[in-house]
């Protein structure tokens, strides 16, 4: 693939260049205009794609463009600051010392780090890439890389803070390292589409996913909320105990004669957060390994 100027709709220039990182073969180019729309969106992707149109609509629609919200999400604060992270206090110092004080004297300190990407590509095709980073805050700063709320926040499985495990450790494992590799799956498939001149209807791919739903007990299981063809539709989904209405989405990228990739995405809490599966299976439906992004809703 050819190397893909994108422009970050952005003000952040940590992010530029972290996503740069993240996104081989991608020059990111961060955009310097006036009048940024306010961050009105009820979700993570509402205010990702504003940001991705207002660029496109400052600099003409001829290149690719980037909108990206982020977040963390605290339980203990029922899911604060959460989107008006931006928006709850000045970044870096100020803002960690914020959520130390709310969270002073309180047992429960789980939260997640919450990145969603939306790509405009010249002639208005869209695509999404959201991740999730679980874990919990530290009871004081550690750590001196990364930025935002890094010094406080242990990954679920670590006991250092993301500041303390480092640039190189979030390339790898970051919420927004999570984004970006499900934003280059959806590239990836639509390129391949494209040059096959495949679309949802094409009848390989229905052929493929049909195989595929009726194999094996895991994927006849997820049939029962996935849809049988590319796209999407309500589903519900368990949340500590409680059933939430969320999205569940199919899309297939057929990627060799004898091979294929299904991607199957449940989203909940408004897309704020979601679990995905890559299943590389061949073309009769056999699966022959699965990938998973994202922490799944437990089950009731």
């Amino acid at each position: 693939m050819d190397r893909v100027t994108a422009t970050l709709c952005s003000r952040n220039a940590h992010k530029a260049r972290e996503l740069e990182r993240l996104l081989p073969g991608w020059t990111i180019e961060p955009l310097d205009a006036e009048g940024w729309p306010e961050e009105t969106g009820a979700t993570y992707f509402e205010n990702a794609r504003a940001k991705a149109l207002f660029g496109r609509e400052a600099l003409g629609p001829d290149r690719t463009y980037i909108g990206e919200d982020s977040g963390i999400e605290v339980d203990a604060l029922g899911g604060r600051p959460g989107i008006e992270s931006a928006r709850y206090a000045p970044e870096g110092g100020r803002a960690i010392a914020k959520l130390l004080r709310e969270l002073d004297g309180v047992a429960d300190r789980k939260a997640c780090y919450v990145s969603e990407l939306v790509c405009l590509m010249p002639g208005g095709h869209e695509l999404r890439g959201s991740g999730t980073l679980a874990g919990r805050i530290a009871d004081e700063p550690r750590g001196e890389e990364g930025f935002g709320y890094d010094p406080v926040f242990v990954p679920e499985g670590e006991d250092r803070t993301v500041a303390e495990l480092g640039n190189a450790w979030k390339e790898r494992s970051s919420h927004r390292a999570r984004a970006a590799r499900a934003l280059l799956a959806a590239l990836g498939a639509a390129l391949l589409f494209a040059a096959a001149g495949c679309g949802g209807t094409d009848p390989t791919a229905s052929r493929v996913l049909r195989a595929f739903f009726a194999g094996g007990p895991v994927a006849r299981s997820l049939g029962e909320r996935f849809p049988h063809e590319p796209g999407t539709r309500p589903c519900v989904v368990h949340d500590k105990g409680v059933a939430l209405q969320a999205t569940c989405a199919t899309d297939i990228s057929l990627v060799k004669p004898s091979r294929a990739v299904v991607t199957l995405t449940e989203a909940w809490n408004h897309g704020a957060r979601a679990h995905t599966w890559f299943f590389f299976i061949r073309r009769d439906g056999t699966v022959q390994s699965v990938v998973q992004e994202g922490r799944p809703a437990p089950l009731p």
